[in-house]
């Protein structure tokens, strides 16, 4: 009977290690698919499969110390949270092109950007990512009423430990083997062990201190970039051209480069913005730089010259570094108030924390705001002009202003009311084209307003882009043209560009080439939204002194070209100092994530 016993029991033993095993083999699979959705036919896929298979038993091995339905019950439900996890990475791949870091995840930042997209995104064959916990749970159902022999509690652990010890061990074994390229992450490690990898350093994020040879890298990288500053000839009378003006930098959510001066239909896109250029300095290369932190990230290049970090957002793991030198920063020197606005919650994405450490002063939120109409992801982009009408009056001296926009967020959903154009679409594009006339419509009044005022003659209007809108998260077929990841950065002065007409070359397209439309410059410089900081501080007279060897950007207006380099790495078309510009990304993530940017108590300078 003993021997029958032992034999029974070591059958029905069997019968939930088959479903381990089961599900096991569904998380590989699955994790193959997201690296083949993120990464491409290739290698890299094949990897991903075996490589999950550590961890996706570790996460599973509990279940070795249950038996009957309590065994089940853990293992479906941790299979249906790893399932639900990959599906939700895919989800995001699909919008972004990479996995979201767990910062981003456990601050519900990662999905900003989706809004009601996310179903849109979801494919009819999504469901089969929970196939291998339905047949599981199917089989569970069909042995429920089956006797089955319990093992011992001893037995059960010593499983369960030995399964898991040698997982972690493969694990480890896994990360201590990758490779200095972080694109080979995902495939190496696979979606769940880079998620781990990532949380590891995220979660316990701290400003660490650098290694000898690493603090070396970095103080050559800003001396080397210090002198990419210089002014060409032809730009040399633009120093200081917008020094006691009130400045108001207005960022434009999703606006595209290839929208100025686009018409369909009949209809111009921009009527307005197209009437500024004629008066402006037009930047016509910047390419997108922005990371995970999407707008944070923007910001963050806006008003420090720094590129992103990586992986997440420095104003979510990195909220406390006080050692930024800052465009509100160098103004505030010359008798400037300064001042942020955002239709957000004052708490979104860490901003009520970070904008003291970037040097502005005043802080306008969505609970500050006089009027506070809602549309879309937050208040219009109207009421947050009415309100920097308002804030302008409140003080004494010259303004510089970061006004940032909501209204053409994704899903680019206007009130039928807000739509002017006439269109015959009624997709993702069209609505795209009627959220960037929205804003221009806004733009428009506000510049009557401060028209109105008597404002105007001192004042200056900087738009800008934060990232691409419909190339970045259009659902199917996309029916305006290319953009190639090209941001939008106009300085308009009223008589500025006047003042250095006379001095500005003739000359066409090409790096540093200005061409002359009215009173107005087209400045073809391929750069970068890193460029953007530094470019402002010339035109507000800044001394290059002051922040050259300070910041990661390039002045626009150098003899030479700016920091075009994308995001992905892609270098843009006539950049000069490329060695400088490779290991860029590389040297940002040493500083911010270090305590380079973080002030000595005594000294109150960064280190």
């Amino acid at each position: 009977m003993s021997r029958g016993g032992e034999g029974r029991r070591r059958i029905d033993l069997g019968r939930p290690d088959r479903e381990l095993v089961l599900l096991v083999a569904g998380l590989a699979v699955k994790a193959a698919l997201l690296v083949l959705a993120v990464r491409g036919p290739g290698w890299a896929a094949l990897v991903a499969a075996p490589a999950a298979l550590p961890l996706a038993t570790l996460a599973l091995a509990p279940g070795l110390l249950l038996h009957g339905r309590r065994r089940t019950a853990y293992l479906l439900l941790s299979a249906t949270v790893i399932s639900t996890t990959l599906l939700a990475d895919l989800v995001y791949a699909r919008a972004f092109g990479r996995l979201p870091s767990i910062t981003m995840l456990t601050s519900g930042a990662s999905y900003e950007g989706l809004g009601s997209s996310v179903l849109a995104l979801l494919r009819p064959t999504d469901p089969l990512f929970f196939l291998d916990v339905v047949v599981v749970a199917l089989l569970a159902l069909r042995r429920r009423r089956k006797l089955r022999a319990v093992s011992p509690v001893r037995l059960r652990l010593r499983r369960a430990v030995a399964v898991a010890a040698t997982c972690a061990a493969l694990f480890v074994g896994q990360v201590l083997t990758l490779t200095s390229d972080p694109n080979d992450r995902l495939s190496w490690l696979s979606p769940l062990g880079f998620h781990v990898y990532e949380a590891y350093g995220e979660l316990v994020d701290t400003n660490r201190e650098l290694e000898p040879e690493e603090r070396a890298q970095v103080e050559r990288w800003f001396e080397r970039n210090a002198t990419f500053h210089a002014p060409a000839p032809e730009h040399a009378e633009l120093f200081g051209a917008l020094a006691g003006r009130d400045v108001y930098v207005v960022q434009v959510e999703s606006m595209e480069e290839f929208v100025l001066g686009l018409e369909v239909e009949g209809q111009e896109v921009t009527p307005f913005l197209n009437s500024l250029l004629a008066d402006s300095l037009h930047f016509t290369d910047v390419v997108q730089q922005t990371r995970d932190g999407n707008t944070s990230d923007a910001e963050l290049m806006v008003t420090t010259g720094l590129y992103p970090l990586e992986r997440g957002s420095a104003f979510l793991r990195f909220p406390d570094n006080d050692g930024y030198t800052t465009l509100p920063g160098l103004v505030a020197g010359q008798g400037y108030r300064t001042l942020a606005m955002h239709g957000d919650g004052a708490t979104f994405w860490n901003r009520d924390r970070v904008y003291p450490r970037l040097g502005w002063q005043d802080y306008v939120s969505e609970e500050d705001f006089a009027s506070a109409p809602q549309v879309g992801m937050g208040i219009a982009d109207s009421a947050m002009f009415d309100q920097a009408l308002l804030e302008q009056g409140k003080g004494e001296g010259p303004v510089l202003m970061h006004l940032i926009g909501l209204t053409s967020h994704t899903p680019f959903e206007l009130p039928e009311d807000l739509q002017e154009l006439d269109l015959s679409a009624d997709d993702m594009s069209a609505h795209y084209l009627q959220s960037m006339r929205y804003v221009d419509s806004a733009l428009a009044d506000f510049y009557a307003g401060l028209e109105e005022r008597g404002l105007l003659g001192r004042s200056a209007i900087v738009v800008l882009g934060d990232h691409e809108g419909i190339h970045k998260y259009a659902i199917g077929k996309v029916t305006v043209p290319d953009n190639h990841e090209r941001l939008p950065f106009v300085v308009h002065a009223p008589g500025v560009t006047d003042a250095a007409s006379d001095a500005a070359t003739g000359g066409g397209a090409g790096q540093g080439g200005t061409a002359r439309g009215g009173a107005g410059q087209r400045i073809d410089t391929p750069g970068g939204q890193v460029d953007i900081m530094p470019t402002l501080a010339y035109l507000l007279g800044v001394p290059e002194a002051d922040y050259a060897d300070a910041v990661m950007g390039r002045n626009l207006l150098r003899e030479g070209s700016g920091s075009g380099i994308s995001s992905e790495g892609v270098l843009s078309e006539g950049v000069d100092g490329v060695e400088q510009l490779r290991t860029a990304y590389e040297v940002a993530d040493l500083a911010l994530t270090s305590t380079w940017f973080v002030r000595e108590p005594e000294t109150e300078e960064p280190r």
